[in-house]
């Protein structure tokens, strides 16, 4: 349960610090990145919707038992964005630089299925109850 606890407070605190300064940086990334955000309702229902991830990842990570049905959704949240870049990088739609940056998160999901592997051990196979 401490691997468990460790991995979802861990990425749930990176996944803030990443995610909450996209707020107030828009016009940087327009300037950085091309195209310019053309449709700001997506770019920032991402973000939202990302940090609201992250805020789940800290309600498991303390109680992992309690919570751990919500391991499976927390996992395909994680790993949905490296298989939709890897599919648009093998269609040539996206350079490298992309899978690069999303490789962080493959690694997470892969973190999240050991750790809903070990909380299912730990509880000797039983259902967790809510």
């Amino acid at each position: 349960m401490k691997f468990a606890k460790w991995i979802f407070r861990t990425v749930g605190i990176f996944g803030l610090i990443v995610m909450i300064p996209m707020l107030f940086v828009e016009n940087m990334i327009e300037q950085i990145m091309l195209p310019a955000v053309n449709h700001p309702e997506f770019f920032y229902g991402f973000v939202i919707l990302n940090i609201c991830w992250q805020i789940l990842y800290l309600f498991l990570a303390r109680d992992p038992m309690r919570f751990r049905p919500m391991m499976v959704p927390s996992f395909l949240a994680k790993a949905s964005g490296p298989a939709a870049l890897t599919w648009l990088y093998l269609q040539n739609r996206i350079s490298s630089q992309w899978m690069t940056t999303i490789m962080m998160d493959g690694v997470f999901a892969t973190l999240f299925l050991v750790a809903y592997w070990v909380t299912g051990r730990e509880t000797g196979n039983k259902q967790s109850v809510y």
